[in-house]
């Protein structure tokens, strides 16, 4: 069932967007998968008329600066999310400027088409050298990488958004949430070209159709999740230095006016339907313990994570990983993690890392590790861990593992 929300804009304006200029649009606009628009479409023909006189008035590369400051802390942090829909925003009105249709709304890439959209190659106005070939398989392109389509919107918050950065610093205090080292970086990694380095990202088309659907997977997460499990600090946190459709300071915004859409305009088509979930019988619960594991940094990169025998056999889990590293500023990478019973693995998941240039000298991560007590209890459980080039895009990397860190929350039940 898709829904399409369509609600005005009058009164849904909270106290963070005061000033912010909305009347572009006076209804809701639906943003949609690029894989279902004509050619012809009126969207793709706007952002086709606009791409070249935004470039021409400069605002093109102005938009590869803004993304390119990592003084905005909007990656390896929970601001990561919000920072980026802010971006889409301003580029969308920009878009909607240059090309006159001002209801303009960015079309996404849903990755679950497994090519690139086929018109980002074939229309001379988004083509541009990119590592991936039109008819490159992603799903090929994951497995080689340890990775398959895994749905992210289950996290909690913290895995989801990652921690907030302190100001000042690389990535001191901060880490990636799922969101962004999961799809984000594999997607970058998958196109290559511009699309592979964090600093030159949005000179190619597609960067901005990828970001959207991102925005979309939080859209997703938003509606499964209530409003209460923002923590207060994040909703707190501001941002500002956008360039408005007149060439001016946008007005600053804080994080908590960015939780939905509709605030700026906007919405998505999806499916609000619930799983269906059957409950099993109740166990009562016998014991609690959590634990807190540092991991053994064998070589640059690789680490080993040993779970204690007596850890082994809880019920339930909910472990998370913190890693900290040192990225390639040059090449694109990804973190393996295999979890192993016995020396057979039980669990398996890829953490991908696009290169920067200078932008970031170290990077956080916060992943889930659940999959550690994947199966029933054994004599010995580790967690690997390996840094390799990308597969397909290199052949070596600097990139180094700094630490490694496993929280676990254990429970046992009969």
């Amino acid at each position: 069932m898709a829904i399409h929300r369509r609600a005005a804009l009058a009164g849904i304006i909270g106290a963070g967007l005061a000033g912010v200029d909305l009347s572009m649009a006076q209804a809701v606009r639906l943003r949609r998968p690029v894989s279902s628009l004509a050619a012809n479409d009126p969207d793709l023909a706007a952002l086709r008329r606009a791409i070249p006189l935004m470039k021409s008035a400069g605002v093109w590369q102005q938009q590869i600066a803004l993304h390119a400051d990592m003084r905005q802390r909007h990656h390896s942090s929970w601001r990561f999310l919000p920072w980026h829909r802010l971006q889409l925003v301003w580029f969308e009105r920009q878009v909607a400027r240059f090309s006159g249709k001002a209801n303009f709304a960015l079309p996404y890439w849903d990755w679950d088409d497994d090519r690139m959209p086929a018109i980002v190659s074939s229309d001379p106005s988004f083509a541009m050298r990119r590592d991936a070939a039109p008819g490159d398989s992603l799903r090929a392109f994951m497995q080689r990488n340890g990775q398959r389509f895994q749905g992210r919107i289950t996290d909690d918050f913290s895995t989801f958004f990652g921690r907030a950065r302190n100001v000042g610093t690389p990535a001191q205090g901060g880490y990636s949430g799922s969101a962004e080292w999961s799809g984000h970086n594999m997607i970058h990694g998958f196109v290559g070209g511009d699309m592979g380095r964090l600093d030159r990202a949005p000179n190619d088309p597609l960067f901005w159709m990828h970001h959207c659907n991102i925005d979309r997977i939080w859209t997703l997460w938003h509606s499964k999740n209530s409003d209460g499990l923002y923590p207060k600090p994040w909703r707190d946190e501001q941002f500002s230095g956008f360039i408005d459709t007149r060439g001016r300071l946008a007005p600053t915004v804080d994080a908590a006016s960015t939780m939905r859409t509709t605030n700026f305009g906007y919405d998505y088509p999806f499916d609000m339907t619930p799983p269906i979930v059957f409950a099993a019988a109740p166990m009562r619960m016998v014991k609690q313990e959590t634990i807190n594991l540092a991991g053994d940094i064998r070589t640059p990169q690789t680490a080993l994570v040993t779970i204690p025998a007596e850890a082994i056999g809880a019920t339930e889990a909910v472990t998370t990983g913190f890693i900290e590293v040192k990225p390639d500023p040059d090449a694109a990478s990804v973190i393996r993690i295999r979890v192993l019973a016995d020396g057979q693995e039980v669990d398996t998941d890829s953490l991908f890392l696009v290169p920067s240039g200078a932008c970031e000298s170290r990077q956080g991560l916060r992943i889930s590790l659940d999959g550690a007590w994947n199966g029933a209890a054994r004599r010995m459980r580790t967690i690997e861990l390996t840094v390799t080039p990308l597969d397909g895009r290199g052949t070596a990397t600097a990139t180094s593992l700094l630490s490694v860190i496993v929280d676990a929350e254990l429970t046992w039940k009969q």
